[in-house]
């Protein structure tokens, strides 16, 4: 104001009630200046005024204020006047500690123009212990300007242990009632409070009259809203109060200190507990915060403050505390040290541990589910994951509590997707969704990952697909994808995808190549997962048969579950009975159909052992000609819900290759109506998913069976056009062209059998007149004819049509 007030450019007067202790003398001064015809009246120090005297004088010189008389009140606290009437008329001017104080960078500023050499982390440091007061940077920098620069001093300064912090305490608190200021001093161990921690820390019921009280005060408390504690002491104050308790009784702050941090982990507030356990020297406080906050960080991937934490911890109680124990196992697990891990729960198991509090129950109970998850015994792990089916784990309303409920339910609904097609894990997963207070992103990209391969499984591509593009979108809105440790598995899905689609492969996030992302699958299955979709691209890429047979046999030897868990052995069985009959083994693929039995199976007849036994004998009937195996082929064929689409526990990827196989034969059979009606039920779910595999795989038996449906006037003609297309890329007599015809070209080629025209054509193609020349010049040139008709022979000579 000494700097302001000069600027009004008209008359001052200043008056300070500290000077004057008449209030008739304080009145005619008041009166005397607001006579003046224009003047600007300063009245300092009112909180004063209103500790002892009436301000009665103050509302009746507010009477006396117009245009041209102005009035400022200084004050550390709200006036207790009626100022609601000249606010709604706009007459009041209010500048709070808000307005006054500095932000970051004008702290910065502040320093730089008085000379003052600190790191950044210094000053901000000093903008966050002061929260930008500019008095309260005056003074906390002064030793600092005397060249007192070293982190030591800067340390002290921080805590308010100096000469200038006790000037500061005696001015604040020199007109502070004894019972306040024993209240303030009390409560100071805690930076948050509420009324219900002021009475345990220090035992007045009266402690909700007290804080606001102490709110009333120059700058001791700040009131919040809406959130969990309404009142947060100002750090430079705090600093000061609790190194005046320091100083007086030094036990006191570590009783006060380890009582508040008790009360904060019943809270379920462990970030705020663990600084005052550690200042209270409770240690059991610190083991619970730490473990709550491995919860924490085993759902984030964020492991920094739980190692802060345990690092503070003296090595004694960290090798005898359960809590201690069991966060190191969290610790463990998120840092990707799986065996180590297992070593030391079994350690814990074999001790048959009695645990203290709640969370250290859930905490174990989710430690053995994961145990004998990680042991490739999911079945044991559902069932202890799954005590009571009205049991509700985890069921308090803390981060940690929330953290742990989350991954709880994805290691769950994990386990139970090995079992069988179950909507009982998707549902899981989406009630752990809706329900929890805070969305993690690692465990948002592993519900994706387990939601794709119970889709690819199912063979729902089109929802794999948009599992698929959710993680993508998810990873690359991580301002730090190589943080997302999670999605070890999501390549794979894209690739099986690719396989079976064949569209291209996107290129995969960073963090799944170079870093060693977990998947949300236990170990075992993600292992296996990742083996079967390696061997078969073994196959497909490069024809390795035998290869791909001896990766997918040597899986099951070192872990003979893979086959009858549902997720892993629909897979195997597919891939290992495609090694077998691209090697010829046909007798040795349909014994698998006999043997191979994951662990589900429906009673509706949808089951996939009917499907692998149908499309291995069609496999062999096609390649052999062999007509001994029509009846029971055709019989078991009828036998089959073809129909009907994604039933539970059948894959779609077997009943679209029943499907073609079906069709196949049957035109073979000289039933092309029944061709017809098996392809169509084929092409329907192609449409949806944009199957290419199953047809490469029977290219030449299913070739004329396309042929047969493109001269029939159906819904799917585009789509026949297209498969065609793409199955002649790779010319079934083996002939290869010297300059290949291009996609387009072939596309078009297609149509040259069919009675349209020119102009027909161009508007089936959705292409120009001159377009369609220029590609039928360049097709006859490659073919080496002159018209349409020598193409069409030509094109069934080479194989291409």
């Amino acid at each position: 104001m000494q700097q302001w007030a000069p600027q009004t450019g008209g008359p001052i007067v200043w008056l300070d009630p500290a000077e004057n202790t008449d209030n008739w003398h304080l009145w005619h001064q008041i009166t005397d200046a607001l006579s003046l015809r224009a003047v600007t009246l300063i009245i300092d120090d009112v909180h004063l005024l209103e500790g002892s005297r009436s301000t009665w004088l103050l509302k009746d010189a507010l009477h006396l204020a117009d245009d041209k008389r102005h009035i400022v009140i200084a004050t550390r606290r709200d006036p207790i006047l009626a100022l609601h009437a000249a606010r709604l008329a706009g007459k009041v001017w209010e500048i709070r500690a808000d307005d006054l104080a500095f932000d970051e960078d004008e702290t910065r500023l502040f320093l730089a123009a008085n000379n003052l050499e600190v790191s950044p982390e210094q000053a901000h440091a000093l903008w966050l212990h002061t929260e930008g007061w500019p008095a309260g940077l005056r003074l906390s920098t002064t030793p600092l300007s005397r060249g007192a620069r070293s982190d030591d001093a800067f340390s002290t300064l921080l805590h308010g242990d100096t000469a200038l912090g006790s000037y500061l305490m005696g001015q604040a608190l020199g007109y502070t009632a004894e019972d306040v200021r024993w209240f303030l001093l009390q409560t100071s161990v805690t930076e948050f409070l509420d009324v219900e921690l002021a009475q345990e820390l220090t035992g007045r019921s009266d402690a909700a009259l007290l804080l606001e009280q102490v709110h009333s005060q120059p700058g001791f408390l700040h009131r919040l809203t809406g959130g969990r504690w309404p009142y947060r002491y100002h750090p430079m104050f705090r600093a000061l109060l609790l190194a005046e308790l320091m100083r007086s009784s030094p036990e006191e702050v570590r009783r006060l200190s380890a009582q508040a941090a008790a009360w904060f982990s019943k809270q379920g507030e462990h970030l705020r507990a663990a600084p005052l356990a550690i200042q209270g020297q409770s240690w059991e406080v610190l083991g619970e915060a730490v473990l709550a906050g491995s919860c924490v960080a085993l759902a984030t991937g964020d492991w920094t403050w739980v190692r802060t934490e345990v690092s503070r911890l003296p090595l004694s109680r960290r090798e005898g505390d359960l809590s201690m124990q069991l966060a190191s196992i969290m610790i463990s697990i998120g840092t990707g040290a799986r065996m180590e891990a297992m070593a030391l729960l079994s350690g814990i198991l074999d001790g048959r541990p009695h645990p203290r509090t709640r969370q250290q129950a859930d905490v174990l109970r989710f430690l053995r589910g994961w145990w004998f998850a990680e042991r490739g015994q999911p079945e044991l792990a559902v069932r202890i994951l799954e005590i009571d089916p009205h049991y509700d784990p985890t069921s308090g309303s803390t981060a940690a509590s929330h953290a742990l409920k989350s991954k709880w339910h994805e290691l769950q609904a994990a386990c139970l997707l090995l079992e069988g097609p179950s909507s009982t894990a998707v549902t899981m997963l989406n009630e752990s969704n809706a329900s929890s207070a805070v969305t993690y992103t690692a465990l948002q990209l592993g519900a994706l990952e387990i939601r794709a391969w119970e889709a690819i499984i199912a063979g729902d591509f089109r929802s794999a697909h948009q599992q698929l593009v959710q993680a993508d979108a998810l990873i690359d809105s991580e301002s730090d994808p190589g943080t997302l440790d999670q999605g070890a598995t999501i390549w794979p899905a894209r690739r099986w995808l690719e396989m079976e689609t064949e569209s291209n492969a996107a290129t995969p996030a960073d963090h799944l190549e170079t870093s060693p992302a977990r998947s949300a699958f236990p170990h075992p299955i993600g292992q296996a997962l990742e083996t079967i979709t390696d061997a078969r691209l073994r196959l497909i890429r490069n024809n390795d048969a035998l290869g791909c047979a001896l990766m997918l046999d040597e899986l099951i030897v070192t872990n003979p579950q893979v086959p009858r868990w549902w997720t892993t052995g629909c897979l195997w069985s597919l891939a290992r009975i495609d090694a077998h009959l691209a090697a010829g083994e046909v007798s040795q693929a349909l014994d698998l159909t006999f043997t191979s039995s994951p662990m589900s199976s429906s009673d509706n007849g949808t089951h996939n052992q009917s499907y692998l036994r149908a499309w291995v004998m069609q496999r062999a009937a096609l390649d052999s000609d062999a007509q001994e195996v029509s009846f029971d082929l055709d019989r078991l064929i009828s036998n089959l819900p073809l129909e009907s689409a994604l039933l539970p526990g059948r894959s779609e990827a077997l009943r679209v290759r029943v499907l073609l196989g079906a069709a196949s034969l049957a035109l073979r059979a000289e039933k092309p109506d029944h061709a017809s009606q098996y392809l169509r039920l084929a092409l329907h779910s192609t449409e949806m998913h944009g199957w290419r595999r199953p047809y490469g795989e029977i290219s030449a038996a299913i070739l004329p069976v396309l042929e047969a449906e493109r001269r029939r006037i159906t819904a799917y003609g585009e789509q026949v056009v297209a498969l065609l297309a793409y199955l002649r890329r790779q010319p079934v007599s083996g002939v290869r062209l010297p300059d290949p015809l291009s996609e387009r070209e072939l596309e078009i080629l297609q149509y040259l059998p069919t009675p349209l025209d020119q102009r027909e054509l161009c508007s089936a193609l959705f292409i120009s007149r001159n377009t369609l020349k220029t590609h039928l010049r360049s097709t006859y040139r490659k073919l080496g004819v002159q018209t349409r008709r020598e193409a069409v022979l030509q094109a069934e000579r080479l194989g291409i049509l």
